[in-house]
């Protein structure tokens, strides 16, 4: 089968190979890959600086964001071929740290766990993969055209996960929300912020044409003056940082571009 490879650490090594056809382990479903997206730490890798190949091999098969359709379930799995799926990216490390061994292997506190294709794990980025049906998410038939973007769904869930347990800490009722950056990162977060029911405002350096137009068929509003304005008049009560951009905000389109895929 023919899969997208990289040699992690030399730049501009990317390459569509021939790689042998995966064998699904025990309680692993046999997958046939339908899209992989492509975010900064793919461009990242490409560029030969991150990543980490299987210990036994040089190339890294990439691909963390998933959607692929269920060729084989084992019996008792909850799955049938066909379904429609996309895999979770990482695992906890063998030997658990307190997260890992809480189920909060995204928070993992010694670096040692694994992740399909960025670290130690080859990735979704070929024909067929599998996966072990823990780490397979379901998806609904009408989610076909958008499914891929279940990863980077997942990194903005886990924010506003993040914010609720915060904020429920002591007496929390946000009605505003500031979502800083329109990338991809930034209109899911506008979109799980306005499925909460909040007031969002996004804010960002483009002035015209696809994401101002996004961010209105979401229902946000759309900001691009001085950051400390747009603060001021907002008064959010919750901020989503996912500009992916170094240096001070007081001017947003002073920012030096760095690809987005994270917030806080």
């Amino acid at each position: 089968m023919r899969a997208v490879t990289v040699r992690p650490g030399r730049k501009d090594s990317l390459e569509v190979r021939d790689v042998p056809d995966p064998t699904p382990g025990v309680g692993d479903l046999l997958v046939q890959g339908l899209a992989v997206g492509v975010c900064g730490t793919d461009r990242e890798i490409v560029r030969g600086e991150y990543g980490w190949a299987p210990p036994d091999r040089e190339r890294l098969v990439l691909g963390h964001e998933s959607l692929g359709r269920v060729r084989q379930a084992p019996p008792g799995s909850g799955f049938s071929a066909g379904d429609l799926v996309a895999g979770v990216v990482r695992r906890p490390d063998p030997e658990p740290c307190g997260a890992c061994a809480r189920g909060e292997f995204d928070m993992c506190r010694n670096g040692r766990y694994t992740e399909r294709g960025i670290k130690d794990i080859d990735g979704y980025g070929a024909q067929v993969w599998c996966v072990e049906a823990d780490y397979a998410v379901r998806l609904a038939p009408h989610l076909r055209r958008v499914g891929v973007l279940m990863e980077p769904a997942t990194v903005v869930a886990k924010a506003w996960e993040q914010v609720e347990r915060v904020g429920g800490r002591s007496w929390f009722e946000p009605r505003r929300a500031l979502v800083m950056g329109a990338g991809p990162i930034g209109l899911l977060a506008a979109l799980l912020g306005v499925q909460r029911g909040l007031e969002v405002h996004v804010l960002d350096r483009v002035t015209d044409g696809l994401k101002p137009a996004l961010v209105r068929e979401l229902g946000a509003v759309y900001h691009t003056e001085d950051a400390e304005r747009v603060v001021s008049a907002v008064c959010p009560d919750v901020v989503i940082e996912a500009t992916g951009a170094n240096g001070p905000v007081a001017s947003p389109r002073s920012r030096a571009p760095r690809p987005t895929g994270w917030c806080a």
